[in-house]
């Protein structure tokens, strides 16, 4: 697809593009992003998106996630909880690792305002609503003191 034209409102960036085609991103960013920095994050996911679980080789295999695999994500971030429905992954992998990627941008987050966040940080629900996967910020600490004591040989 060509792009022909980008649009940015509310942490959702459009890209338009020729004979109608259009491509929707929205970015679940707690910190105000100037709509260049927006654009920027859209094109990163966009290209994780493209790469997400496939491999070359395999690529004929690849398996096309049914309505079974749909998720909800909260996020907790300075006192608010934002959710994010409709979002399909091929398997719970796939959620914990985006539950922890999310998570982590969090964390970062908050520490660049000065913060300490506490409590849980993203969890996903399926679509009855249960809850499948949670990474509390204790579990961002924890790692993250594991990875200090670690001699640098290990790093």
């Amino acid at each position: 697809m060509e792009v022909l034209e980008i649009v940015v409102a509310n942490n959702v960036v459009e890209f338009r593009g020729e004979g109608g085609d259009n491509i929707l991103v929205t970015v679940a960013q707690p910190a105000v992003l100037s709509p260049k920095e927006l654009i920027e994050k859209s094109k990163i996911m966009l290209l994780h998106a493209a790469k997400f679980g496939v491999e070359e080789e395999n690529s004929g295999e690849q398996r096309i996630a049914d309505a079974g695999d749909e998720y909800r994500l909260e996020y907790h971030d300075n006192g608010e909880i934002r959710e994010v429905g409709g979002l399909v992954f091929p398997d719970l992998d796939a959620v914990r690792d985006e539950c922890r990627r999310s998570a982590e941008d969090l964390w970062k987050d908050a520490l660049s305002r000065g913060e300490a966040p506490v409590g849980w940080a993203v969890r996903a629900r399926d679509r009855r609503g249960d809850i499948v996967a949670t990474v509390d910020f204790s579990d961002l600490q924890r790692a993250a003191a594991e990875l200090d004591q670690r001699p640098q040989s290990e790093i």
